[in-house]
């Protein structure tokens, strides 16, 4: 089976800092994947390099069996319909409303009619916890919470196999961050989506995790269960615990 991501030894800089140094990886399908680390590991800078929004050094990102370096852009494009993501501030476009945020994938990417893209945005809504009326709001309408289920409603639109999740519980109250980890765990089992969820919420590591990656000072030092993880002799990760423990 072809693996659904594939880092091969990835190497990037910035100016002149070196971020990350040799890292490989694979991701399981149909499961949660957590990553974490430390300010300044590089969490979300190897999120853009998955995504192709920043280029590594050297190294290979394959998304589905395919080195995303060798396809074209339309070859790309059909790739990125396979997968959806989630950005920490649920980037939204504040001048449409919920439901035609929900939309946009669907009419970019889609011919489907007018009838079926608003059938479709009901679903997308449903799914993530939301009602059909909430698809009538602004942005700007919105809790932290519901607009973080707005967001994850666009990124379900195309019914993609993998999710990428980027800081998915901050800025929300320790209530709506559990009802979210739930959420994205009911999604990730009953629709057995491939999930990559870059976070520092243990909670979240806890509740939905299947298991953890951990960068630290630009090396994947960790890739287990997030029991295998937590029983690590390790610095950083002994502090990571401890700290969000006590």
């Amino acid at each position: 089976m072809k693996e659904v991501v594939k880092l091969e030894d990835i190497y990037s800089r910035y100016e002149s800092r070196e971020i990350h140094q040799g890292i490989s990886l694979n991701l399981e399908p149909g499961k949660v994947t957590a990553l974490i680390g430390g300010s300044g590991s590089g969490k979300s800078t190897l999120l853009k390099i998955i995504l192709g929004l920043l280029k590594q050094s050297a190294g290979k990102v394959y998304l589905f069996g395919e080195d995303s370096s060798k396809l074209d852009e339309t070859e790309l494009q059909l790739l990125r319909n396979r997968y959806g993501v989630l950005f920490q501030n649920g980037a939204l476009f504040s001048a449409l409303t919920v439901g035609e945020n929900i939309a946009v994938p669907l009419k970019e990417q889609t011919s489907f009619s007018p009838s079926d893209i608003q059938e479709i945005v009901a679903l997308r809504l449903g799914l993530a916890g939301l009602e059909s009326k909430d698809g009538n709001l602004m942005p700007s309408e919105l809790s932290g919470g519901m607009r973080k289920r707005a967001a994850l409603a666009r990124a379900l639109a195309l019914e993609p196999e993998l999710l990428f999740l980027d800081e998915p519980t901050s800025g929300l109250d320790p209530i709506n961050a559990w009802a979210f980890n739930e959420l994205i765990g009911t999604l990730s089992k009953s629709l057995q989506l491939t999930v990559l969820m870059v976070t520092h919420d243990l909670s979240s590591i806890n509740s939905v995790a299947d298991r953890l990656l951990v960068l630290d000072h630009g090396k994947l030092i960790a890739n287990g269960t997030v029991l295998e993880v937590r029983a690590m002799d390790y610095p950083w990760i002994k502090d990571y615990f401890s700290v969000h423990e006590a």
